[in-house]
């Protein structure tokens, strides 16, 4: 095993077990007292981390399925690390969803308590599918199947059905203007081939796959970000467009959170920008350096993704009897103590330190994961090579 891998496993190891700590401190605290969330904001950081993950799960399969459907025999290798790749990430992104409900317990209750009408229960079934079909999917890949591309197709068919879910999970709660758009959908499918994309060429220039291969996975990569940020400007434009009280008040929370909206979208542009100009160069350093670039800045991406929907006024007032709007409505923060605010607009969410540690977890959970899927996958052709 080379040393950068293992490397990569022991840093995985490592994660897992610092998110296992922070979690376990949740679970002894209490999920809210040990973060920075209140009744206004009500996901945090580890929402960002599902939203996050399974995105480069879902991406990472969509880029496995079709450098089997597209039969590219020099990526062929690094396919069946993406598939590997993307059952784990999406099975971390279940991790951080089991972390965020606070007691264990209440785990029992997605299953008892199914709501079909619920955005969120399509979300579980669309992920358990897609598992399902991962999962035989990696074990005829194992197997050396001539089902392969049949499995591949299904698998990518199902990761881009999840993503689109994830999309109508936000862009259906109307309560939130910067959710409630047509355009979110599309966008969480360009985003998660933007994570697919990159974090395999990554992998791909770290196993140093030749440069035809490269410039494939960099093409990919780069047309997805043009597309994402199209898309982000476009819903960007179409907010500052619509004049409204609900409107301003997105912007006016969009520009509380400046800094990280500006990450979102120029990391992405500047690695973009790179992988075009460096597209059929052999040379495997500046497009790692893209890559990189590019998943902080979907990172970003997804903390974006909660700031302005939360800091940004739902409820208006207005004058009996007319459209007039007076101002926006204030809403309880969960605070009823004398030295803290019982009613506000919005509030200063900042994860708290145990929330970044239980952050590890899912991370970790990827990492380790993939491992054991490869080893798994591994012993799986032995067998049916006997």
């Amino acid at each position: 095993m080379e040393k950068s891998t293992r490397f990569i496993g022991y840093a995985g190891c490592a994660l897992l077990v610092l998110g296992l700590i922070g979690w376990a401190l949740q679970l002894t605290g209490g999920l809210l007292a040990g973060s920075g969330m209140t009744n206004i904001f009500l996901w945090g950081l580890m929402i960002a981390m599902f939203a996050f993950m399974v995105g480069f799960g879902a991406g990472a399969q969509i880029v496995a399925s079709a450098i089997f459907l597209t039969g590219r025999e020099e990526l062929m290798g690094l396919a069946r690390t993406a598939s590997a790749i993307g059952l784990a990430c999406v099975g971390a992104a279940g991790i951080a969803i089991l972390a965020d409900l606070g007691a264990i317990r209440n785990i029992l209750f997605m299953l008892t308590g199914l709501n079909f009408n619920s955005p969120l229960a399509w979300d579980m079934m669309a992920m358990t599918a897609f598992v399902i079909l991962s999962v035989v999917q990696l074990v005829m890949i194992a197997r050396n199947s001539s089902q392969v591309k049949i499995w591949a197709t299904l698998a990518g068919a199902c990761a881009v059905v999840l993503q689109i879910i994830e999309g109508l999970l936000f862009s259906l709660q109307s309560v939130h203007a910067w959710w409630a758009t047509p355009i979110m959908p599309i966008d969480f499918l360009a985003v998660a081939v933007v994570s697919g994309s990159a974090l395999v060429l990554f992998i791909a220039c770290m196993k140093g796959t030749d440069s035809t291969g490269l410039a494939w996975l960099a093409r990919l990569c780069a047309i997805a970000v043009a597309v994402h940020l199209v898309l982000a400007l476009a819903d960007l434009g179409l907010v500052a467009l619509e004049g409204s009280p609900v409107s301003d008040g997105v912007l006016a929370a969009i520009g509380g959170q400046l800094p990280l909206y500006v990450a979102e979208l120029i990391l992405p542009a500047a690695g973009m920008i790179i992988l075009f100009a460096t597209m059929r160069s052999p040379k495997g350093t500046p497009k790692m350096i893209a890559s990189a670039l590019i998943v902080v800045g979907i990172l970003a991406h997804r903390l974006m993704l909660l700031y302005p929907a939360y800091n940004a006024p739902s409820l208006y007032l207005t004058l009996s009897g007319t459209d007039s709007v007076t101002g926006p409505y204030p809403i309880s923060t969960g605070r009823y103590l004398d030295w803290d605010t019982t009613f506000a607009l919005g509030t200063n969410y900042m994860p708290a330190p145990v929330e970044w540690l239980a952050a590890l977890l899912p991370i970790g959970v990827a990492i380790v994961g993939t491992f054991v899927i490869l080893w798994a996958m591994k012993k799986i052709s032995s067998t049916a090579t006997r």
